[in-house]
């Protein structure tokens, strides 16, 4: 018995200095995943902290080796059922943090039925999960992902993530366009046709009831009742300029729907003589666009593009005129106001047009965005003073930028033909020539250092300094303009140059989460904001306390 004891004795001490010790140099985290809601520990959830990614076993359990020290966002999800979530980690040279405990919100489902006025079953409808966002300074609704309603008009939207606010939108696709000649004149003795409807039952989204779901949820009932209208027709006439040749026409709908793909359009047949005549419409706004190679960069020679805006009401739109033209010359020039010191001015800026392109299915067919896409840039490095020429550019609606500046600058104004493009997009016109482009460039910056606590005065940690420029006119305006600076142990931490002017600084634990949502949080609570004025150059100083945002 001694001898065995021995022997055990001399393994486990073999063992153990075969076991490589902790570098000191390093950390290390381990910690489990659980249910928000149930807290029961979950597998196969993947964790991610950095650059590494894990997967969690059986027991909810993930573990990280040889984490360089610092502070870590230890961040979980799990496609399968829209789950997000996260903490905060302090990992420490030669220390393991142990026990960490990460809950994670499941998603849920959403589930109703799509009726008629007369509460009969609509089959067949697209029915949208929408998000709201600000791009270009204006509101944007994205979707998440569509579904088909069945033959009772039933739908079921999956993996809905919680605790995101959602608008809902159900549609028909449009139908072929009918010839005019097979439709009555008489309004009311045409054919009534389905109108794209906002739950619970609106036409327009400012009417729409937001949908969010708290963790793990399947809300059912959730139905929604469409509206219909009788058909409308629309004629004009498409001109192209230069002598090229007829571009097809197409028509799409405009619901509202600006990030992410567009609806299913449809073709319009176009005499020799350039004019259209189509019927089958409902009320709403279109969008006619006519072009023959304007989706290729550069354009081919002889391409010609156009696009016309029509709204129908309660009655036919006739004469709609539409002019496609060749690609233009957009001439501009840029100064220095004031210039950055040194020679930074000498480094060329490269300015230029940006077109988003989404390589996706449409937006009203079944399944989830594809997330593919892509952009067209017309762009030229320039000489700052001086002029340029972004040459052969389509007409399209188009984002502007400047880069790379110097430290310490920004783009101070942007105007197209006198008016202002800073923030917003610029319209490129069917029927304008080629516009001329304004840029003015300053280096005059300014810095703000914030000391910030809660009530009783202790320094805090995991919040957001938020500085909010005094003169945004609205909420989609901010979310162009907002900064944010993360703040720890007290103090906000470095942020790039600002503008001079005035700020309304917040400390807050609202989260930007891409959405509309937090913006819109922010914009509501400026009256509880600091006001802040930073000077050309200066450096400024404050101390705030954390607020409480809704």
């Amino acid at each position: 018995m001694a001898k065995c004891l021995l022997a055990l004795i001399l393994s486990a001490t073999a063992v153990l200095a075969q076991t490589p010790r902790p570098d000191p140099a390093f950390g290390s985290i381990t910690g489990v995943v659980r249910n928000s809601v149930t807290r029961a520990p979950l597998a196969d959830i993947r964790v991610q902290i950095g650059p590494f990614s894990a997967t969690t076993d059986p027991q909810g359990q993930f573990g990280f080796q040889q984490v360089f020290p610092g502070r870590y966002w230890v961040s979980v999800s799990d496609e399968r059922r829209a789950g997000r979530g996260g903490v905060y980690a302090l990992v420490v040279a030669g220390q393991q943090l142990s026990g960490v405990d990460i809950p994670i919100k499941l998603g849920g489902t959403i589930s109703g039925r799509v009726v008629d006025d007369v509460k009969k079953p609509v089959a067949g409808a697209s029915v949208l999960l929408l998000e709201r966002r600000f791009e270009a300074g204006e509101m944007a609704y994205a979707r998440q992902q569509t579904v088909v309603t069945g033959k009772d008009g039933e739908y079921r939207l999956e993996r809905v993530p919680a605790e995101r606010s959602y608008l809902m939108l159900v549609k028909k696709p449009l139908p072929a366009p009918v010839s005019a000649d097979k439709v009555p004149a008489d309004v009311e003795k045409r054919e009534r046709i389905m109108v794209p409807t906002y739950y619970p039952a609106s036409l327009d989204p400012q009417g729409a009831q937001p949908v969010t779901l708290i963790p793990d949820e399947s809300r059912e009932g959730t139905d929604i009742r469409m509206a219909s209208a009788p058909s409308y027709c629309m004629d004009g006439a498409l001109e192209v300029s230069g002598g090229a040749p007829l571009p097809s026409l197409t028509i799409l709908e405009q619901q509202a729907l600006v990030a992410g793909s567009a609806f299913a359009p449809v073709n319009v047949k176009v005499t020799s003589e350039g004019n259209f005549r189509a019927c089958g419409f409902h009320p709403g706004e279109y969008q006619l666009d006519a072009n023959n190679g304007r989706n290729t960069n550069p354009p081919p020679a002889g391409s010609v593009s156009g696009y016309a805006h029509v709204i129908i009401t309660n009655h036919d739109a006739s004469g709609v005129k539409l002019l496609a033209r060749q690609p233009a010359a957009i001439s501009g020039d840029a100064a220095w106001d004031p210039p950055p010191p040194g020679n930074a001015a000498e480094k060329p800026v490269r300015v230029g047009l940006t077109k988003r392109i989404d390589f996706d299915r449409h937006a009203d067919q079944d399944g989830p965005p594809s997330g593919m896409s892509g952009a067209f840039v017309y762009a030229r490095e320039v000489a700052v003073p001086g002029s340029f020429t972004l040459d052969r550019v389509p007409v399209d609606d188009y984002q502007l930028e400047a880069y790379p500046l110097p430290a310490g600058c920004y783009l101070k104004a942007a105007s197209y033909d006198g008016i202002s493009v800073l923030h917003r997009l610029l319209r490129l016109m069917s029927d304008g020539a080629g516009g001329r482009l304004r840029l003015v460039l300053a280096c005059d910056g300014g810095f703000l250092n914030a000391r910030v606590t809660d009530r009783e005065g202790n320094p805090v940690s995991h919040v957001s300094l938020y500085l909010m420029p005094a003169e945004a006119e609205s909420a989609a305006v901010l979310s162009a303009t907002l900064r944010r600076i993360e703040v720890e142990n007290g103090w906000s931490g470095g942020a790039r140059p600002l503008p001079p002017g005035k700020y309304l600084a917040l400390a807050c634990d609202v989260a930007l989460d891409g959405t509309a949502e937090p913006i819109l949080k922010l914009w509501r609570a400026r009256s509880q904001a600091t006001e802040v004025e930073i000077g050309p150059n200066a450096t400024v100083q404050v101390t705030l306390q954390t607020a409480g945002v809704d």
